[in-house]
């Protein structure tokens, strides 16, 4: 059997293809796929079905007998189709098809066909088919072969030879240079002076006496090595020496802001004196400075001149560097500073300690971090690429064992310029895509992984510990133990900034539900860890659909076994030791008495908002997705489109993994969906309308008191694109400056605007629209939160069985989309919600209850009347009974009435309705296909046709009757029911209608419609 060797896509735009086959339904299917694809269409064969009428109107298909149809014909084509029986051989059209080099599709028979469609067929690149290993196959790559070629400029050959020449002059002028420069290094051994350089600048040439720090000065790493050297090499180097050389080598000048019993940038001062130079062939100053207020101006004033600058500094020198780093960031100055997140405890021994770090992410610089030495060898280059891609400030921090080696790969001094010089190649960018590119190029080309965010553990962990640095590594550490008594995760935050809450919530699993944050911060407390007030805001402010529990453990101070026994007491492990366990509980972090505070009726202050979110219990905040509301949390299993594209009706079907929730239904009942706004036309209104979509706004709805930020407020809570009531436009009258405006809202709400108020809510004039239109009128967030109504939950109608299916439950779900009276396309804001969902999203789902109920005897016939999706809750009935049956119970009689326009179209679970029909266990299946025949059908008309055994259900076997869809056909299903009646029932025409209202009240005549 020929199997798919490659995928294209047949351009057809203006070209003919060919439908062979008697089968109106399969030729029409096969003539979309062309159709859609922009082609003409002959069809050999059948009339043109009504389905196709609209393409005929406009001359875009023909209908030609098959009998007319000539080998001659086939060369006009650029594709064809055999679909279905055919009054013409398969073989002989195929072999005419060949002999022509048309590529054909022959419907059931892969060995005549020279493609298969593709499921996603349709797309900007025609139709889209996978070639097969037969017939015209390797014409069509000839083909494509061809097309590329020709496409090629005339004049290339002569272009890539000039290219070749240039590389060989570069080439010779790199070997040229390199033996000046050795040269050049041979007579500053000699003479211990250059040309160029004078004591003012050079360190090295400073006065020295035997004995001196310069000649005592350990080597720290072969420089000489590293600059000659054609790959990388391995050397032996700390924390502090691996950042130190990466500083040095990509910097003019290097300052160092330490105490000098702290050791940090010893390595780049020895360096200097000894006048080692840098990957640009220059000397490096390397210059010890004072920690104190102003730290900082000497590199602002090293960059405003021009020169290449590094700092080396504790950690404890960056919050007196905050204002130039703010400075530095609003003039885009191109800085790396390599920190050392350590101090000093108690007893004198050198901790971690992101305190100091935290304090100054306020200014906007980027922050990487590091713990080991190959680590911060690696950050430091890709630190030092991101200031010269984005033109900003990166402060590298690095922790861990700072003095203690380790054997690692280390770049050439050839390897680093180029690549930071290359980060430079495209121009400026933003810092969030100068850190992605260059960890993706790092990647690339030293083949070693580093991720802003970099997750290790189970792939189903519900909880998940946060952390950077040695703290992170030591996690990390104890992972492999801790995994083979429960699962769970540990998430290293290599980028602190820029922070992305969105970036964060996509690299937990999402199984997910608590999150614990380890950090390294003297002194009692958390308000100085800004890493937990991240993770608590983005889990809880930027993510209402998925709440998850937040808190936080200071492991500052602890040992690799301390941090991996905090690990095991939150999980509930027994800790490794006891004398470890009580070490940790006299570390942890007291409770401030700002958390025992009331929290105000509204706040936009990101650090009360996030001491809320991480006490809890202080602060009696609850974790709700939907708060007030009995919701659930499930996840999509399984989306399919049941209709084809191009039909004007998009039904899918949807299931949602109820597992790990206490979501339980009851046959007939609805599935409410909290669907959102379309988050790109919130990010324009709030451009529009001037909103920072990142202010955190707490206040009351619903008599509920919630905290969201602005963006999910107006994305998940607001209505803010449904119709407002005339109450809106009455309190927004009050926020117009406009007089006029606010004239014209005042009367839109009197009797004399009624006409006008009436068009636009059949317009579906939007709160948004009117905010635009009135806009001198600008209510407040706070305002905006209390004056637009909440979105509500749209409910649907439940169509399975949790019987049958436990842990799931399916959904059919139509898109309701229309044009304005302005011809802008609009679509329901829940239908768009769900179409936009894939496999593994998350979506907040509550039940309501139905009259939609099976009766309560397995042996009562059912009779069910379904329109379009309104068979969603017959599927669910259909499936109930059929577990009972294979339960070995007794089952009665099952018709299903359904409605639709087409049968190749919209016939929505028609095989497995076939199915049952074939088993037995669906009596009678009554279709009617409105559209599929000249004379209209409807499921009225199949009813009549019933009458006799209708009559019998209702009113012998104590049958019950449900009608579920759009309300229309009401009056005709009632009027079918009584002639039913009437003509087999023995009930006379004034009574019928009495018995079908004490059929309602007995709840055997069941009407859901809409």
């Amino acid at each position: 059997m020929p199997t798919p060797s490659l995928i294209v896509g047949l351009r057809l735009d203006g070209k003919q293809a060919a439908v062979f086959g008697n089968d109106q339904v399969a030729a029409a299917s096969r003539a979309i796929f062309a159709l859609d694809a922009g082609a003409h269409v002959v069809l050999y064969g059948p009339e043109i079905p009504e389905s196709l009428a609209k393409w005929a109107k406009v001359g875009r298909i023909n209908a030609v007998s098959a009998s007319k149809y000539a080998s001659s014909d086939m060369p006009q084509f650029s594709v064809a189709f055999v679909a279905g029986s055919t009054d013409l051989a398969a073989e002989e059209i195929a072999r005419d098809a060949r002999a022509a080099g048309v590529p054909i599709n022959v419907t059931g028979n892969a060995e005549l066909s020279d493609f298969t469609l593709m499921p996603t067929y349709r797309g900007s690149s025609g139709l889209q088919i996978a070639v097969t290993t037969n017939g015209v196959a390797p014409r069509v790559a000839s083909r494509l072969l061809k097309e590329i070629t020709s496409k090629l400029p005339s004049d290339l050959e002569p272009q890539l030879k000039q290219v070749a020449h240039l590389n060989n002059v570069a080439r010779e002028a790199e070997q040229q240079r390199d033996q000046l420069m050795a040269t050049m290094e041979v007579g500053d051994k000699e003479s211990d002076i250059s040309a160029s350089a004078t004591v003012g600048n050079t360190p090295a040439l400073q006065n020295s006496s035997p004995g001196s720090v310069s000649d005592q000065a350990p080597q720290y790493l072969d420089l000489s090595a590293l600059r000659t050297s054609a790959n990388q090499l391995n050397q032996e180097a700390s924390v502090q020496t691996a950042a130190s050389y990466v500083a040095h080598a990509l910097s003019d000048l290097c300052f160092v802001y330490s105490a000098p019993e702290q050791l940090l940038g010893e390595a780049a001062l020895a360096w200097s004196r000894r006048a080692e130079k840098n990957a640009y062939g220059e000397w490096v100053s390397a210059l010890r400075m004072e920690t104190r207020n102003g730290a900082g101006h000497a590199v602002w004033g090293a960059l405003s001149s021009g020169s290449r600058v590094a700092a080396i500094a504790s950690s404890a020198s960056l919050p007196y560097m905050v204002p130039v780093l703010m400075e530095l960031v609003e003039r885009k100055q191109p800085v790396v500073i390599h920190a050392a997140a350590q101090s000093l405890d108690e007893a004198a021994d050198v901790q971690t300690d992101f305190a100091d770090v935290f304090a100054a992410l306020q200014t906007n610089a980027v922050f990487l971090n590091s713990s080991s030495a190959q680590e911060a060898h690696d950050v430091a280059a890709i630190a030092h690429a991101v200031a010269a891609a984005a033109q900003v400030p990166v402060v590298h921090v690095t922790s861990g064992a700072n003095n203690e080696s380790a054997d690692i790969k280390m770049l050439n001094h050839q390897q680093l310029a180029a690549f930071v010089a290359q980060a430079t190649a495209n121009g400026p960018v933003s810092a969030d895509v100068a850190v992605q590119q260059a960890l993706d190029r790092f990647k690339h080309k030293f083949s070693r992984t580093y991720c802003q965010l970099e997750y290790s553990g189970s792939a189903d962990a519900q909880t998940v510990f946060i952390s950077l640095g040695q703290v992170a590594a030591d996690a990390l550490a104890a992972l492999p133990d801790i995994l083979k008594q429960g699962n769970t995760g540990v998430l290293n935050v290599r980028t602190l900034r820029p922070w992305d809450h969105a970036q964060f919530l996509a690299n937990l699993p999402t199984s997910a539900r608590r999150l614990v944050v380890l950090s390294s911060t003297r002194g009692a407390g958390s308000a100085r860890d800004a890493l937990l007030a991240d993770v608590s805001v983005a889990a809880f402010v930027g993510n209402p659909m998925a709440p998850l529990s937040v808190s936080g453990e200071n492991v500052y101070g602890f040992s690799s076994v301390g941090v991996a026994n905090a690990m095991r007491t939150v999980l509930g492990i027994e800790p490794v030791t006891e004398e470890e366990k009580e070490k940790e509980q006299q570390q942890q972090p007291e409770t401030t008495a700002a958390a025992s505070a009331e929290p105000m009726a509204f706040e936009d202050n990101a650090l009360a908002v996030a001491k809320r979110l991480a006490f809890p219990e202080a602060y009696g905040t609850q974790l709700e997705a939907r708060p007030g509301e009995r919701t659930f949390e499930v996840k999509v299993s399984s989306l399919r489109r049941m209709t084809p594209d191009t039909y004007d009706r998009n039904i899918i079907h949807i299931e949602f993994d109820t597992r790990g929730t206490d979501l339980t239904y009851e046959i007939g009942d609805a599935l409410g969906v909290y669907g959102f706004n379309d988050q790109d036309q919130v990010r324009s209104f709030c451009q529009e309308y001037g909103l920072d979509g990142n202010v955190l706004v707490t206040a009351v709805k619903d008599g509920q008191t919630q905290t969201r930020s602005v963006f999910s407020w107006l994305t998940h809570a607001l209505d803010l694109f449904g119709r407002p009531s005339k109450k809106f436009y009455a309190a927004l009258a009050d926020f117009a400056s406009d007089e006029k405006e606010a004239e014209k809202l005042r009367w839109l709400t009197t009797s004399e605007g009624a006409i006008e108020f009436k068009d636009r809510v059949a317009d579906t004039c939007t709160y948004a629209d009117l905010l635009r239109e009135f806009s001198s009128a600008r209510p407040s967030m706070l305002h905006l939160v209390d004056l637009i109504a909440p979105i509500k939950p749209r409910h649907y109608s439940i169509a399975s069985s949790m019987r049958m299916h436990p842990g799931s439950v399916h959904l059919c779900v139509v898109t309701v989309h229309w044009r304005t009276s302005c011809g802008e396309e609009r679509t329901g804001q829940c239908t768009r919600f769900l179409n936009s969902l894939t496999v593994g999203d998350r979506v907040v789902v509550g039940v309501k209850p139905s009259v939609m109920k099976l009766p309560p005897l397995d042996e009562q016939p059912v009779i069910m009347a379904g329109l379009g999706t309104g068979m969603a809750p017959f599927r669910a009935f259909i499936e109930e009974r059929a577990v009972r049956k294979l339960e070995g119970h007794k089952v009665g009689p099952m018709t299903l009435y359904f409605g639709s326009r087409h049968r190749a179209m919209e016939y929505l679970y028609g095989e497995e309705f076939e199915a049952y029909h074939a088993d037995g266990l669906l009596t009678n299946l009554r279709l009617a296909f409105s559209r599929d025949q000249k004379n209209k059908v409807y499921i009225q008309h199949k009813m009549r046709d019933d009458a006799e055994t209708l009559a019998s259900h209702m009113l012998t076997q104590e049958g019950c009757f449900y009608l579920c869809g759009p309300t229309w056909p009401t009056g005709d299903v009632k009027d079918a029911m009584v002639h039913a009646f009437t003509t087999y029932g023995n009930v006379k025409k004034s009574d019928a209608s009495k018995l079908i209202e004490e059929l309602k009240e007995s709840e055997r005549y069941i009407l859901e419609v809409y």
